[in-house]
């Protein structure tokens, strides 16, 4: 029997009762706060329809000016917002002189129409799926490093793997980049903890903008869907090293510009410490990095740039081009890369893909039939990459710009990526069309 507790946490915040019970609530609510009875309906709707309407047009020109929200953000979201204002404005007009009724009514209104405004917009993302996730369950199986080494000495001793991976908290010392970071995350499979230690291969995740690194695994399970590669592996799996491209900046678009040298943070600092830290493989085809909406732009740039690093990577729902922020390219220049169109095309996917050669290097590209600006770039990438001699797998299923489509297509990659990076055979069937085809 499942614990009721659990029942709880494990509730689905984007399908299912639960939206349709906030919307249900948060509308009759709102209905049931205004005076019928009493005549303050008059005035309350006279002076609330216009006055809401107004706010909620600041509403979205503050967002708007101040670039407060990611790309395919729900129209939905100003309906709530219109009624989160009407409600506001329904309780300072009728308070003092409304029955008890209308008043509990009004804060039931208020919390409801800003839980109905979160929901559309979390259903937009998936970036909360469940209520343990919202409050803080960041991965499925988060440790501490003292405690990573007592569940090896306890394989050494009994033999048995764990059943699942794990994921810790680690410091990336910026040795050679000097560029100021937040935590990293770090995620090890259950063979990792094998006596002697194995040498494994690594995949760097990279979050999009606005994100963070455990987006990787609170919304997009890269953890769990690891786990389950490994439970068919006879435990074996990547170890996954997640960390924070940004550090204080909004956005660095992963290149060394005066915001700090992310790339040389990523392309040697990481890699280095994966190998001190967690034995990681060194050498040939040891590192893949995946990255999804802004992160896979640079994924492909970071690999495409360092074919000595990296031997793989996967964009999902990536960009043709660096943009930072939601600048034009003209911007971009200007703002990241102080005015040289020379540097913006040396980090340009684009134009690195133009006339050069790849051989060896594989690529997976991937975007949601219903996200039609990175579907286009997708398609456009893959075209450009398949006469350099890479390998190339192109996917294009139904799916938005959202968590639970990169949870998706991270799952339905990693078994190529893993036989790309000599860990595991390759797979029977491939998700994507790759030219030229699995072996």
């Amino acid at each position: 029997m499942i614990p009721m507790g659990t029942l709880v946490f494990n509730l689905d915040l984007i399908t299912g009762w639960f939206p349709t019970m906030v919307v249900i609530v948060a509308i009759a609510a709102v209905i049931l706060s205004v005076g019928w009875l009493d005549g303050a309906w008059k005035y309350q709707l006279i002076v609330g329809v216009p006055l809401s309407f107004a706010l909620t047009l600041l509403t979205g020109l503050v967002i708007e000016v101040f670039n407060l929200v990611p790309d395919q953000f729900p129209m939905s979201f100003y309906a709530w917002a219109w009624l989160i204002w009407f409600s506001l404005t329904v309780v300072l007009l009728g308070w003092t002189q409304a029955h008890w009724a209308l008043r509990t009514f009004s804060v039931i209104a208020i919390v409801f129409c800003i839980l109905a405004a979160f929901t559309v917009v979390n259903q937009t993302y998936d970036y909360y799926p469940t209520l343990d996730r919202l409050f803080g369950k960041d991965a499925a199986h988060f440790t501490s490093l003292p405690a990573l080494q007592a569940i090896r000495q306890e394989v050494r001793r009994t033999g048995k793997l764990p059943a699942h991976g794990s994921t810790v908290a680690v410091t990336i010392p910026p040795t050679d980049s000097h560029f100021q970071t937040g935590q990293a995350y770090v995620y090890v499979p259950p063979d990792w903890f094998k006596s002697p230690e194995p040498q494994l291969p690594v995949i760097e995740l990279i979050a999009g903008i606005p994100g963070e690194p455990l987006d990787w695994t609170r919304a997009g399970y890269a953890d769990t869907t690891s786990t389950a590669f490994a439970a068919t592996h006879h435990g074996l799996a990547p170890i996954l090293v997640i960390p924070d491209n940004n550090g204080s900046a909004q956005d660095t678009e992963c290149a060394n510009t005066h915001l700090g040298n992310a790339e040389t943070y990523l392309v040697k600092d990481v890699p280095a410490f994966m190998q001190a830290s967690f034995n990681a493989a060194v050498g040939e085809h040891s590192l893949a990095v995946a990255g999804l909406s802004d992160g896979g732009t640079c994924a492909t740039m970071l690999a495409l740039r360092n074919l000595h690093v990296y031997s793989t990577f996967a964009s999902y729902s990536g960009y043709a081009s660096p943009t930072y922020l939601d600048d034009t390219v003209q911007q971009t220049i200007a703002q990241l890369f102080g005015g040289s169109k020379a540097q913006y095309e040396a980090h340009n996917p684009v134009h690195l893909l133009t006339g050069r050669r790849y051989v060896g290097m594989g690529g997976w590209f991937t975007a949601g039939e219903s996200d039609p600006q990175p579907l286009a770039e997708t398609k456009q990438l893959a075209r450009l990459a398949r006469p350099t001699g890479m390998e190339v797998c192109l996917t294009t299923p139904a799916g938005t710009h959202s968590f639970e489509f990169w949870a998706q297509a991270f799952r339905e990659s990693l078994p190529w990526i893993s036989w790309r990076l000599g860990l595991t055979p390759p797979p029977k069937s491939v998700a994507a069309r790759c030219e030229p085809p699995v072996p």
